[in-house]
């Protein structure tokens, strides 16, 4: 499925450069000192680290999270895992942001009921309809882990916003615009799932590449100013 292979290479290179935004935004934290980047550090490395996996799942097993939302079978449940590895990513990177505005500018489980006996036809039609409702369950779960994360990026974006109406800095707005466009990608994704488009899909999966290369390049940028 040629679909499947452009989407892997998307999030396999996504996921290099979430691994260089990391990597940067560690290095940036080292020359000037601030706990925000430490957070971006972190969750960045969490990115790329579910965007690898991602991108292998979507290699070895031939289909997209657009597919997996239409067949709804075992591969919508890894997508699953991988969503909610990006919402804790995103996550720790609010929580960084939340952290640097309350400072001076300065500064789940599920249990099933047991089986219940009876003739053949009847509980295969019972094992149908609970197959039928797990799977409806699951995607329910992936679609609401998919609007968690869209929130969560606004969250960052208002809070970026704040750090540079504060601080006025050429950093922070860079920042900011990098943030704007992977919020922008986590939309468009989000639609992609809901009306099940590849088109959309393929959009976002390159809006976020553009957020994760921006920001890419403005943290190593102003690692090199600071030098």
């Amino acid at each position: 499925m040629p679909s499947a292979s452009i989407v892997s290479i998307f999030n396999l290179l996504s996921g290099v450069v979430a691994l260089l935004v990391s990597y940067y935004a560690y290095r940036s934290n080292r020359l000037v000192g601030s706990n925000l980047l430490r957070y971006i550090s972190l969750g960045f490395l969490l990115l790329g680290l579910s965007l690898f996996l991602e991108a292998g799942t979507e290699n070895l097993a031939r289909i997209t999270p657009v597919d997996a939302v239409r067949v709804r079978g075992l591969e919508l449940g890894a997508y699953l895992i991988y969503t909610a590895l990006q919402f804790v990513a995103y996550l720790v990177i609010a929580w960084g942001y939340v952290l640097s505005t309350l400072r001076r500018p300065e500064g789940a489980a599920s249990a099933g009921p047991a089986p219940a006996a009876g003739a053949g036809p009847s509980l295969l039609a019972v094992l149908l309809t609970r197959t039928t409702v797990t799977a409806v369950f699951v995607f329910a779960i992936y679609l609401l882990s998919q609007l968690a994360v869209v929130i969560l990026l606004l969250v960052i974006v208002y809070h970026g916003v704040v750090v540079f109406s504060r601080t006025k800095s050429n950093v922070a707005l860079m920042v900011l615009f990098g943030f704007a466009l992977i919020f922008a990608a986590h939309i468009v994704l989000f639609s992609s799932a809901v009306y099940t488009s590849e088109a959309l899909l393929l959009i976002g999966n390159t809006v976020q590449f553009c957020g994760f290369a921006a920001l890419a390049f403005f943290l190593y940028w102003s690692g090199r100013v600071v030098r």
